[in-house]
Order: structure tokens, then sequence, then C-alpha cells
């Protein structure tokens, strides 16, 4: 067994703890970037708040996505943005993190801005982690009932792949899964 997961963005995750409810979240992981905020958890007894932005993490042994990314980067620069991607840290946190309340009482929030990819990343990695190795397409299943509009980081999900040495099943879950909404 495992917490339930609810997968929301800022607003909705704002309400949700701000509004009395049936909903007992005893978990959150809040994600934000360089000029995002995490919504409040000083009521919830377990947070994990990481910040990084929704910008792709570079591909080792592609030039051409190196190339794309500085120019990326060079353009944000610009508008006075560093943006920071995920990291395999940000990963291991995760998947750490949902170890850590895996026999909790109580929901597990996952929120970024959106609501959409940094936060469904982050909620499958901790579906993965509790359900194990072979249940992966059954990860992305249960989030998409979950979050229907989710479209889960590609990058963290390659970083939790590789944590929890799925050997690229995780990745071709979530695509898998993607291609049929």
């Amino acid at each position: 067994m495992h917490p339930p997961v609810i997968v929301l963005g800022y607003s909705e995750a704002a309400m949700l703890l701000r509004t009395p409810h049936d909903i007992d979240v005893r978990a959150i992981i809040a994600i934000h970037g360089q000029r995002e905020y995490p919504v409040e958890t000083g009521g919830v007894p377990h947070a994990l708040v990481l910040e990084f932005d929704d910008a792709e993490a570079p591909h080792p042994g592609d030039p051409e996505h190196a190339a794309r990314l500085r120019i990326r980067q060079r353009q944000a620069a610009e508008f006075g943005l560093r943006l920071s991607p995920p990291t395999i840290e940000h990963a291991r946190q995760i998947i750490e993190f949902a170890e850590s309340i895996r026999a909790m009482d109580g929901v597990l929030l996952c929120q970024c801005l959106a609501g959409v990819s940094r936060s469904a990343a982050a909620a499958l990695l901790c579906l993965s982690q509790w359900t194990g190795p072979g249940r992966e397409d059954d990860c992305v299943k249960l989030l998409l009932a979950v979050r229907p509009c989710a479209s889960p980081h590609p990058d963290l999900v390659r970083f939790g792949d590789e944590c929890l040495a799925r050997q690229g099943r995780l990745v071709t879950a979530m695509e898998r899964g993607l291609d049929f909404c």
C-alpha cells in the first residue's frame, strides 16, 4: 500500500490547503522555479520543497541538443532569468521522500506552477518507487487517472528511471501512456 496522490497547480493546491475539506494532505512535494512560489507547507507534516524550472536538462553526447539549450539560456538571460533544469539529485530526493512516507496515512500532494509537468513527474517517481519494478505502465495509468492533463517532465522521469534502475522502462511507459491521451 501507499498513500493516494494528488497532482495540482499552484492556485489549485493553495485553495485545497486553505479550505476545510475531506482530503487529509499529510505530505507535499512543492516544486517551484526562479520566479515562482511553492505553496505554503506550514500545516503539512511532511514536506519536500525543490527549486528548478520547467526547462530541459542537457543530454550527454548530443551536441545539437546542447547548442539548442545554450540558445534558450541566452534568450532567458536577456530577461534576467537563469533557467535551472531538474537534476538527478532532484530525482533522488523525490524517491527518498517517497520511501520515507510510504506507510503514511493521508494524501501526498505534488504541486508545481501548472500541475502538469514537474509535479506530474514527481508523482510518477513516487508511484514507481512504491509499486516496484514491472509496474511502470500501471503507474502511468494511475497518474493519468489522477491528473488527465499530466505531461510528466521527460528529463525528471529519465533521471528517476536511472535512480530506480528501471533500464528505460519508466521512460518508455510514460511515452507509451502519453501516446494514448
